[in-house]
């Protein structure tokens, strides 16, 4: 039976509707999407960290973007040198006797998040925070993932894109321990550009967009409480397709994951 005319383009108009405009309603997006991303290689192959600090705060609202307007430099290679050579290349201070930075093992997540704080303090811009999104004692995975979907909530409403570290673990012998473990391998920082504004109660994982520094792309990908191959897993897992941190180290026939392991940013 054929559907009356008016009744067939109510339907048709509802299908075109619901794809394009539930989406735009219901997202977080960073303040200034038109900026152009900082490409870590145009540097250093272990500036992730620099590069995504310059990120997160150009990809921020105005007053982010003046922070970032203020590091010289008119490309990613000058920007990303300047910001190592000015804060990258002091003390550490949770590592004695090593620089925030270096050129072979990059940067960790307290140092990065002294850095944060130091670019901006000139500036009178807030405090910037970080937090290591591991699965407690009383929490479940569900939890955590909503734990982490608000911690980049809320830096994203206040105005700067959150940082987020990713780890990839591997499936390894190790003869420390005389067997076969889940080890980390390598780590890398991306910035969080676009997320779902809510999670639904029964939520096991959410679409984020985001800027990696390696070759300064945006890309999409998905967090998941799910553990994937890592068994017994105490992070969320990071499924990026197109970033692919620490690849290059897993050997033939091993498992690897990519976990969501902390967030720098406001709250």
């Amino acid at each position: 039976m054929l559907l009356p005319l008016r009744t067939l383009i109510s339907i048709l108009a509802l299908s075109c509707w619901l794809p394009s405009s539930l989406p735009a309603q219901h997202l977080l997006k960073a303040p200034n999407e038109k900026a152009e991303p900082i490409n870590q290689r145009r540097a250093y192959g272990n500036a992730c960290g620099p590069a995504s600090l310059l990120n997160a705060f150009q990809y921020g609202d105005e007053k982010w973007q003046k922070a970032y307007q203020a590091v010289p430099g008119n490309n990613s290679r000058s920007r990303i040198r300047y910001v190592i050579a000015a804060w990258g290349n002091r003390p550490s201070k949770h590592i004695e006797g090593l620089k925030r930075w270096n050129v072979k093992q990059g940067i960790n997540l307290l140092d990065l998040t002294d850095m944060a704080n130091e670019m901006r303090s000139g500036h009178f811009l807030p405090k910037i925070k970080y937090e290591v999104l591991t699965l407690d004692k009383k929490e479940s995975r569900r939890e955590l993932l909503k734990r982490s979907h608000a911690r980049m909530a809320k830096s994203l409403k206040k105005g700067l894109p959150p940082i987020i570290s990713l780890r990839r673990y591997a499936y390894r012998y190790s003869a420390a321990i005389g067997g076969r473990s889940w080890w980390p391998i390598r780590a890398h920082f991306v910035v969080v550009t676009e997320i779902p504004s809510k999670l639904p109660p029964e939520a096991q994982s959410f679409k984020i967009r985001y800027v990696d520094p390696y070759g300064g792309y945006v890309r999409s990908g998905t967090i998941t409480a799910a553990t994937g191959q890592f068994t017994g897993s105490p992070f969320l897992t990071a499924n990026l397709p197109h970033t692919s941190v620490g690849m290059s180290f897993v050997k033939a026939g091993e498992k690897s994951e990519i976990s969501l392991s902390a967030i720098i940013g406001r709250w």
